[in-house]
Formats: structure tokens, C-alpha cells, sequence
């Protein structure tokens, strides 16, 4: 690596760790309006509080990283632009492209980093976060569910279990549809009105088992199946994960499982391309940055930080628009987490053409 190379990294570097720190804290002060609340009402202990407060740093960074990398883009290129440190190099051979070569590196690297944590780190701490908040609230379960949704195997098979309604306290499921998986396509699936809990397992009645093997086609009506799912009413009242607490192996699992019942998957499909997009974004501000960083302005640092002020709000208010249309299934998952991306990757490659 070429001295200039290592004199460009420190002067991204030093901002870069003072930006995570900033905006990290900044998000992590909005939620504590929200413990020091759950503490008022609820009389949660502080030592809880501060616990929570620290799980919740993983998933916050996050987002800080991507803020961080164009706010130490932006400013270092500023103050390598108004020294003429740009122009020297320019003057001797270096092309801006060879210039900004580190930095993107920078972005690069953040980027890696920011994944392995949204795959690795996120998930468990999220996981953990939200069962302490529930054994914290002494949240009592609900006595009746909705479109409960699990897939288990019965008797060696992969079966997918359906229900309109769980009703926990008397251990009775209605609405009840179980598909199951041959060699990976359905052979089964049974239809029941009610399914009732034993010991020895579930009891469907007046149900129609359908036969799915090719040219087969056969339906059998019955008064009572017995069904071996050794799953109690409770441990199937778990509630369902949310995106965030799971890798992007188990949400693509989750969407094959939800779309194999027949039900949307389309919000799992909008947070697993978010969970890609979030932290490539970190590369593409560092593109971003750069042009703008050589913009002729006289104010400094403080028009550095307008700037990455104003392109946060744009690009996050352009997310939230397109994530929301996306869990609506109003535009394709792709579209709704990467359009942003795509837009600020275009404006960047389009200003550092000009500035080259």
C-alpha cells in the first residue's frame, strides 16, 4: 500500500469511529425515551433497562455504519479538497478514480463488516432482546390465535401445519390444513374443521384427506384422524419471529415454508433484500461522497454535515416509502429495499464522471 493510500485511510478513519459513535448514540437515545417510559409504567428495574440498552446496540449499528462511512467520506475528501492535496496528486498523475480507490475500499470493507453482523450478531442479540422485554412485561399469552403457521415433522414426514384459530385454553385448533412433502412436492394434504389435543397427539375431525400423487387425485372423508404432532397448544403459541431475529438462511426458509401454505411472504421477502441492501448501502455512499466532497464551498465542515444531513433524510425517507410499499406488495421486494441504493449509486457514479 503507497503512503498516500494510508495518509487517505487515516483521515477517513478517524472520522469514520467518531461518526459510529455519534450516530449510533443518537439512535440508541430515541430508544431510551422508550425504556425510561416502560420503566415508569411498568416498574421495570434500571439494571434491565441498561441491559436491554446494550442488546440493542448491534442492531443500531447497523444502521449507524452506512451514516458513519458517508459522513468520513464526505468530510475527508472535503478537507483533502480545500488544502489542494487533490490537486497536487492530480497534477502528478493520479486520476480521482485512483484517488477515491481507498476510500472505496473503506466502504467496501464497512460493508463486509456490517453483513456479517446483520447475519451473525443481530439475530441472537434481537432474539434475546425481546425475551427479556417479554419476561420484563410478564406479558400474559393470548388466549386465542390467528393464521398460526409451523412446519414440523410427523412420522419422518415434513408436514406444514395451517390453523385459522388456536384457542390455547382448551387446546382446540379450527380451520385446520396439513400439507405434506414427498421427495420435496406435495403427496397429502388433509383438511379438518377442528383438531382437538390429546396426549398421544392432535385429533382431527370431519376432515377429507386428498391423495396429490400424479394421476392420483383421491379424496377420503373421515370423522377422526389421529395425527402424531407431539407439539402442545402453548408450544405452538410461540410467537412467530420477526425478520430481524433471523439469518438470511432462516428467512428464506420462513418464505418457502409460508408460500408452500398458500400464505403472503411478501414482508419476509422485503427484509431479507433489506438485510442485503442496508449494508451495501455503506459502498455507495463512499461513491457518493467523493464528488460531492470536491465541491467548490468555503464553509468546511459545517457544509460537510449539512450535506450528509440532507442525503440521510432523502435516502432514508426514500426507503421507508419503498419498504412500505413493498410489505403492501405493491412493488416487487427487490425494488423496495434496493431502489434507494440504485438511485444513489447512479447520482454518485454520475457526479464523480463529471468531477473526474
Amino acid at each position: 500500500m503507497r503512503l498516500i493510500d494510508r495518509y487517505i485511510l487515516r483521515e477517513v478513519g478517524g472520522i469514520f469511529l467518531f461518526g459510529v459513535a455519534v450516530f449510533t448514540t443518537l439512535l440508541l437515545v430515541n430508544h431510551l425515551f422508550f425504556l425510561a417510559r416502560l420503566a415508569a409504567d411498568s416498574g421495570v428495574p434500571i439494571r434491565t433497562n441498561l441491559f436491554l440498552l446494550v442488546l440493542r446496540v448491534p442492531y443500531l449499528a447497523v444502521y449507524g455504519l452506512p451514516m458513519a462511512t458517508l459522513l468520513a467520506t464526505l468530510l475527508a475528501t472535503g478537507r483533502l479538497s480545500d488544502r489542494n492535496e487533490i490537486t497536487a496528486l492530480r497534477t502528478t498523475g493520479w486520476s480521482l478514480a485512483r484517488i477515491a480507490l481507498p476510500v472505496l475500499a473503506v466502504g467496501a470493507a464497512v460493508t463486509v463488516t456490517s453483513l456479517g453482523m446483520s447475519e451473525w450478531v443481530v439475530p441472537r442479540t434481537e432474539t434475546r432482546y425481546r425475551e427479556i422485554l417479554s419476561e420484563a412485561l410478564q406479558a400474559q399469552p393470548r388466549p386465542v390465535h390467528q393464521h398460526v403457521l409451523f412446519r414440523e415433522p410427523v412420522d419422518g414426514v415434513d408436514s406444514v401445519f395451517y390453523a385459522r384459530e388456536l384457542h390455547t385454553s382448551d387446546g382446540t385448533m379450527y380451520g385446520v390444513v396439513i400439507t405434506q412433502f414427498q421427495g420435496g412436492r406435495p403427496a397429502r394434504l388433509i383438511e379438518a374443521g377442528q383438531a382437538r389435543y390429546a396426549p398421544q397427539g392432535w385429533i382431527l375431525k370431519q376432515g377429507t384427506l386428498y391423495l396429490l400423487g400424479a394421476g392420483s387425485g383421491v379424496a377420503t372423508t373421515f370423522d377422526e384422524m389421529r395425527v402424531a404432532l407431539v407439539r402442545t397448544p402453548k408450544q405452538i403459541a410461540v410467537p412467530r419471529r420477526d425478520p430481524s431475529e433471523m439469518t438470511i438462511g432462516e428467512l428464506r426458509a420462513q418464505i418457502a415454508t409460508l408460500r408452500s401454505a398458500g400464505e403472503s411472504a411478501v414482508r419476509y421477502a422485503v427484509n431479507l433484500q433489506a438485510k442485503l441492501a442496508l449494508p451495501a448501502s455503506s459502498l455507495i455512499f463512499a461513491l457518493l461522497a467523493v464528488p460531492l466532497g470536491l465541491r467548490p464551498h468555503r464553509s468546511g465542515r459545517s457544509t460537510g454535515l449539512g450535506i450528509t444531513v440532507l442525503v440521510l433524510l432523502a435516502y432514508y425517507l426514500l426507503m421507508s416509502i419503498t419498504i412500505t410499499l413493498g410489505e403492501r406488495g405493491q412493488i416487487p421486494a427487490f425494488w423496495a429495499a434496493w431502489l434507494p441504493n440504485l438511485m444513489v449509486a447512479t447520482g454518485g457514479g454520475c457526479l464523480l464522471w463529471f468531477a473526474r
